[in-house]
């Protein structure tokens, strides 16, 4: 008989800074893709469940902003911007998407983060579901963008199909976005105002409710350097103007969308670990 101890099995061990995070993050978001529905669903419920119009709000909201801006506005710009209720529309729709979606993901992640001490879940599902709230949100604020084509006669150009891409263009930018802002929001929650306080100047440098000819010709120039700007112009120009967007403003959002994405979820899930104990 052998009595000789035996030997200890070697078993592999967990290592997190060898773990690849990026990937796997991926393949959690896929594993989860019921809970983001549900996620996104809940929010639209819960943001309009007391409200007397209810859902509607997502269609009057964007037409009184540009009622009110067309009769402070119109008359001013009347004869640059023809039909500019179409011109102002069609920029703050893009507009709040991002604005909204990137500052729904901040407050998320600051205020419904004790999830993430208590289960397992992706923790890029507060950006992911913000951003896919501000896509139903927008789609269906096209309804009320196509209502006032309508009214206006203002013709549906055969080049509205660029839409589709402007819009996943400017989805993946935001979520990028989104990731790098709830990170910096985790570490210092004081983000969210900076961040609020840091848009309102943008709104007002980037033209949203008047044309770009009215800034000095340098700015203009400077104009490429602003990534709102670009997915403004290429959301706009096939609605408004009925052209496919220059290759420049093409060209400028597609470095902008994809480096912010791979920015942000690069950053984000590299520190992933980390947020639990920071919240």
């Amino acid at each position: 008989m052998n009595n000789s101890p035996k030997k200890n099995k070697i078993r592999p061990y967990y290592d997190s800074e060898q773990y690849n995070r990026s990937t796997q993050e991926i393949v959690d978001l896929f594993r989860y893709r019921d809970l983001i529905w549900l996620m996104t669903i809940n929010i639209l419920r819960s943001r309009y469940k007391r409200s007397f119009f209810g859902v509607l709000w997502m269609l009057l909201n964007p037409l009184l902003n540009t009622l009110v801006l067309a009769i402070a506005f119109s008359s001013i710009f009347k004869s640059s911007l023809p039909n500019y209720p179409i011109y102002v529309l069609s920029g703050l729709l893009i507009w709040n998407f991002i604005i909204q979606s990137s500052t729904h993901a901040m407050n998320t992640m600051t205020y419904g983060s004790n999830l993430l001490k208590r289960v397992y879940i992706p923790r890029t599902i507060y950006a992911t579901t913000s951003v896919g709230n501000g896509v139903v949100n927008l789609i269906l604020s096209l309804i009320v963008l196509f209502i006032i084509m309508l009214l206006w006669d203002h013709p549906f150009h055969k080049n509205l199909w660029f839409v589709g891409i402007a819009i996943i263009l400017t989805t993946i930018f935001t979520l990028g976005l989104s990731l790098t802002l709830c990170l910096a929001t985790v570490s210092f929650t004081d983000s969210i105002d900076i961040y609020g306080v840091i848009t309102q100047a943008f709104f007002f440098l980037t033209p949203i409710i008047y044309p770009l000819n009215l800034l000095p010709l340098q700015i203009q120039d400077l104009m490429m350097i602003n990534p709102f700007y670009c997915f403004i112009e290429i959301f706009r120009i096939p609605i408004y103007s009925g052209a496919i967007p220059d290759s420049q403003i093409i060209i400028a959002s597609l470095i902008y969308a994809t480096g912010f994405l791979a920015f942000g979820w690069i950053l984000f899930t590299k520190n992933s670990h980390k947020i639990v104990y920071k919240i």
